[in-house]
């Protein structure tokens, strides 16, 4: 056979080829979900992110029609669960209840094995929640101002639990910074752990959500001195913000829940996942349950979830290099 006809038939081949192959693709985005959905948590159960998990799980499935099952897969600050979401197939079966932690990390981890941005394709925006300061009834501190006046008379610095590398040690180095108070971040596995020593009065503050602060503040076994955020929680309305008690800087610093995909997905599969998460969001007792857990919904379009993890990510990197902290 000449080369000339040699080369248009494998030219002819490999056109074949693409077209079944895309059309093979173009099946399979069609057909799905044919099979269980998994929804991996970076965290243990009990949390707030577990929370909302399991909270989506049967909307979803309802909406997906296939069942959605939460997979807890902690350790290393969130880099675990997130990791292993990375590096799955692209086929919309496994995705990630993607919190604060997809941002922290990369300021506080020097390498790893994913790119909070590139790794991964936008769903859709659950919403955002403050983080609430709580104090042992063994500090009395109550307020900024009882911190601000400590201070004054000789304090050596506030003690407070932070899990390490955790939103909620950006959080509070965030916090002295703008407050100019001395802290002694004390480090811990989980913020139960946290929890238990605040309540003991082994130490002083710790930063958490309001789902976990609510059992604590409405026994009176801890106090909320302040929640970040622009305005206070209706389910908290004694509870002043940051910035009613003159420590700039932290409106920003809320707790966040979105769902991502490993890259690559096809628009396809993203969109039937996004318009499930839209339509489950949608729902009033979804509405009703995520205020009780502190969460507001916010309407955010995949695009712009993308550009807000790319920009949260800059502004954590900024103030970790600003307070020096690093992870080795």
């Amino acid at each position: 056979m000449p080369f000339r006809s040699v080369g248009r038939l494998c030219s002819r081949i490999l056109t074949l080829a693409s077209l079944g192959a895309v059309a093979a693709y173009a099946q399979a985005a069609t057909d799905f979900p044919k099979k269980p959905i998994t929804i991996v948590v970076p965290y243990t159960a009990g949390g707030s992110s577990d929370a909302v998990a399991r909270l989506l799980e049967k909307p979803l499935s309802q909406q997906l029609g296939q069942p959605v099952i939460v997979d807890n897969r902690p350790g290393a600050g969130a880099t675990i669960g997130t990791t292993l979401v990375a590096k799955a197939s692209a086929d919309g079966y496994t995705v990630l209840l993607a919190d604060n932690a997809q941002t922290t990390a990369p300021a506080m981890y020097p390498r790893l094995p994913y790119d909070p941005v590139a790794s991964f394709k936008p769903i859709g925006f659950v919403g955002t929640a403050p983080a609430m300061l709580l104090s042992s009834p063994k500090s009395k501190l109550r307020s900024v101002r009882d911190m601000v006046n400590a201070s004054a008379k000789g304090s050596e610095g506030f003690t407070v639990g932070v899990g390490s590398g955790s939103p909620s040690h950006l959080i509070t180095a965030l916090f002295q910074q703008q407050s100019k108070l001395k802290l002694q971040m004390i480090p811990y596995k989980g913020a139960s752990q946290a929890a238990t020593d605040v309540l003991g009065g082994q130490i002083d503050l710790l930063f958490t959500n309001p789902a976990s602060a609510e059992p604590y503040i409405k026994s009176g076994r801890m106090f909320a001195i302040g929640i970040t955020g622009t305005k206070r929680l209706p389910e908290f309305p004694d509870v002043p913000t940051f910035q009613e008690q003159g420590v700039q800087g932290m409106e920003k610093a809320n707790y966040w829940f979105a769902l991502l995909a490993p890259a690559g997905l096809s628009n396809e599969v993203s969109q039937k996942w996004g318009n499930a998460l839209a339509t489950a969001l949608a729902m009033p007792e979804i509405t009703r349950k995520l205020a009780e857990l502190g969460i507001s919904k916010i309407d955010m379009t995949p695009d712009k979830l993308q550009r807000f993890i790319a920009e949260d990510r800059q502004n954590w990197v900024n103030i970790v290099n600003a307070s020096g902290m690093k992870l080795q």
